[in-house]
């Protein structure tokens, strides 16, 4: 009896497993399949544009391939942030969508409207992020699969942006320069409540640091079963060293600390703005004592007042893996100019600031030099800063992040 049963067992699991192989024979044959038609979706699917006389362009979409036909298939314009990294974060927006079934040709009209704006847009090529239009005919081959082409239209929009005006590779120094002081001087200047905060913050951070280091390398050495806080594995199930993520806490820790001690750092002084510009284009000059004033506890030697503006290349990229996986905002200056810059041998404290500047600076060569933003989304694309910077030897610096909108955009397209 019971090897009657054995043998049913066995027989069970013999039509399993050739089920499972039959299975795995016709998925893996679908798979090829639809990766080939991926690799070569640009020889069985062809944009044909035309630009019409009102602005608007006529796309014919060719399918070469009939297995196609009758599939769901989308046509778009895109407009995309392409993210210059190994693990990149792309992202796009679709101006123009359109859903149909594919068949061997058929047309389409983007309208003038749409088409001005994508033209509001520009190509754009960085250090760490491209931004292109293009046309995109998505198709749904399989299950979990859509294969893609794509057409880029820079030849067929129109991009009214003057060739920009050139500037030193020096943005990184412009925008955020060295911050170089002496602590217990920048401490003996600032009021006693922001003296006992920074110390606190420096004694609470160091011990945060040292326990997490402790926790770090007791976890590395313990068994999985005895750790503290860090598993010898991430989610995934992969092995991980614990002491490696204490080291990753630790830099953060550090990072917050210093962050809001170089906030108690800076009540030093008072610095804001005197007032509040409204609109700015080429020929606006404004006059910086009116623009910025402030006060300082203690006399100022050597400061040197900065107006600067950037561009700003932003994206998104993956940075570790497992647990430890996460999604990283990046904010990278490629383009800057110094619009103002003026020493002022000394200082006294208590002395309004202002009164010591009392020139005018203009804007043009931001326009002529720099890009006009172009974002796509909060986190992508390529955006417009500016800044008045007050930069002391001795103390922590001090910066004012200007308001972007008041730079009139048709401005940036003036020869």
């Amino acid at each position: 009896m019971a090897t009657i049963r054995e043998n049913k067992v066995i027989d069970l699991f013999k039509i399993l497993f050739f089920i499972l192989i039959e299975f795995k024979k016709r998925f893996l044959a679908l798979f090829h399949s639809t990766i080939n038609d991926i690799e070569f979706m640009g020889e069985k699917i062809t944009i044909y544009p035309e630009t019409l006389s009102d602005g608007g362009i006529e796309f014919e979409i060719k399918v070469k391939d009939r297995s196609l036909f009758g599939k769901k298939t989308t046509f778009s314009i895109k407009r995309e942030v392409f993210v210059k990294d190994s693990r990149p974060v792309h992202h796009s927006v679709d101006l123009r969508k359109i859903t149909f079934t594919a068949s061997a040709s058929q047309k389409f009209t983007v309208s003038a409207a749409v088409m001005k704006k994508a033209s509001g847009s520009f190509p754009y090529s960085g250090s760490k992020i491209k931004i292109q239009i293009f046309a995109e005919v998505k198709v749904t081959t399989a299950l979990f699969f859509n294969a893609s082409t794509r057409f880029s239209l820079s030849d067929h929009i129109k991009s009214e942006l003057p060739k920009r005006a050139k500037v030193k590779n020096n943005a990184k120094q412009l925008i955020d320069p060295k911050d170089s002081f002496n602590f217990f001087k920048n401490l003996s200047s600032i009021p006693a409540e922001n003296q006992i905060a920074t110390i606190l913050l420096l004694i609470v951070g160091g011990v945060l640091i040292v326990l997490n280091l402790i926790i770090g390398y007791h976890d590395q050495m313990a068994p999985e079963h005895m750790t503290w806080l860090y598993s010898h594995f991430d989610s995934d199930g992969d092995k991980s060293s614990p002491l490696v993520k204490a080291l990753t806490g630790c830099g953060a820790i550090a990072s917050f600390v210093w962050w809001a001690m170089r906030k108690q750092l800076q009540k030093y002084m008072a610095f804001h703005f005197r007032s509040r510009i409204s609109k700015i284009n080429r020929e606006s000059k404004i006059n910086i004592g009116k623009l910025v004033t402030g006060r300082s506890r203690v006399d100022l030697i050597d400061p040197v007042l900065r107006v600067v503006a950037c561009n700003m290349e932003k994206g998104k990229y993956i940075r570790g893996h497992g647990s430890n996986r996460r999604t990283v905002s990046f904010s990278h200056p490629n383009r800057a100019v110094l619009l103002y810059s003026r020493k002022i041998p000394i200082i006294p404290k208590g002395a309004p600031i202002h009164t010591y500047f009392n020139e005018e600076f203009s804007f043009k060569p931001m326009f002529q030099a720099l890009y006009p933003r172009q974002m796509i989304g909060q986190s992508h694309g390529l955006d417009l800063v500016w800044e008045v910077q007050l930069i002391v030897g001795d103390l922590v610096d001090q910066e004012l992040i200007g308001n972007r909108g008041v730079f009139i955009h048709k401005e940036f397209y003036s020869a």
